[in-house]
């Protein structure tokens, strides 16, 4: 049995968790043709055991029950395999979970829209299915977690046993912790680990990762916290640790973010410095996402989606279609 990883969300914590129960109920469209798989549920900024009980996953009319287990905090749990109706064109997974300190919004592109009894959806992390095929991390910020180049994308991928996992999340730092104070507000979010904690947790909970494609900086650079010396260091270090465990690495060029709030022409200059030691020191494992999206220092304006950071459909369609043929 050959355990792979074909879809999976990052998490972040929450600061003050709900005491209270959550059903998490989540519709995926079907991800490939498979006849069976298993979910890896983490537990990965929470510092209390989390309970998950009454897990079902259904597909047509084959419905899989798990019975109750916990995650310590830091720790992952693999389930037992199991059982899917091949012909399902969506799989429903459902399950209670308590408490919510460690979990991910519901928004994905593989989700079917559903009302649900929480917002918060705690504990699962990824989905494997006993599949040769090969896993590939999409690890970044805000730009990856959208969703808009990684969807394009995961969808030629899959047709080939690629998957593609989008495991951005929205403020998070190469160069630290994207949160340091943890305030009582409920709403306030833990938008992740530094980008070495969050590559070395992507390859100890996927499986058969074949690539780890690495975007990250846009929010170093704006909160003025970026420099190149920094830069190369940090990326360097993940590159190493990339090759000391046998996976190839994916770099890409900062994207241009003139106009977003924070952002100046020194900021900028630093930007341009560092695509240019991109472009010249790592030409065979570089995408230029900026050359793809940028004219005159500024996201064009068709791919903008309108703060002048963050890629529209348009935008994303364009880098995706423009590094499709990377991966055959």
């Amino acid at each position: 049995m050959v355990w792979t990883t074909i879809w999976s969300h990052a998490q972040r914590g929450i600061a003050n968790y709900s005491e209270g129960n959550g059903t998490v109920d989540l519709s995926f469209k079907q991800i490939l043709p498979v006849e069976q798989i298993r979910l890896v549920f983490a537990n990965e900024y929470g510092h209390q055991r989390q309970l998950i009980e009454a897990l079902t996953v259904q597909s047509n009319e084959l419905i899989e029950q798990i019975g109750a287990f916990s995650v310590d905090p830091g720790k992952y749990h693999y389930t037992p395999a199991i059982l899917i109706d091949s012909e399902a064109a969506k799989w429903k997974i459902k399950f209670e979970a308590k408490p919510m300190e460690s979990g991910y919004a519901f928004n994905d592109a593989d989700f079917l829209p559903i009302k649900g009894h929480t917002d918060f959806c705690t504990g699962l992390l990824a989905i494997e299915a006993d599949i040769e095929g090969e896993c590939l991390i999409a690890l970044g910020d805000s730009l990856t977690e959208g969703a808009t180049w990684t969807a394009p994308l995961q969808r030629k991928l899959r047709l080939n046993n690629l998957f593609l996992v989008n495991q951005g999340i929205n403020g998070s730092f190469l160069l630290k912790d994207s949160s340091d104070d943890q305030s009582t507000d409920k709403n306030q979010l833990f938008y992740g680990h530094d980008s070495f904690t969050r590559l070395k947790r992507c390859l100890e909970s996927h499986h058969n990762v074949k690539k780890v494609i690495i975007f990250f900086g846009a929010n170093d650079l704006i909160h003025g916290e970026l420099d190149l010396k920094h830069f190369q260091l940090a990326v360097q270090r993940l590159i190493d640790y990339c090759v000391e465990r046998g996976v190839d690495y994916q770099l890409c060029t900062l994207t241009p973010c003139l106009g977003y709030p924070g952002m100046d022409t020194t900021k900028e200059t630093v930007r341009q410095t560092i695509n240019q030691w991109l472009r010249e020191n790592n030409e065979q494992k570089l995408w230029d996402f900026a050359a793809i999206v940028e004219e005159n220092g500024r996201l064009i304006s068709n791919c903008d989606s309108g703060d002048h950071l963050h890629f529209n459909a348009i935008g994303g369609l364009m880098i995706a279609r423009q590094i499709v043929s990377d991966f055959f």
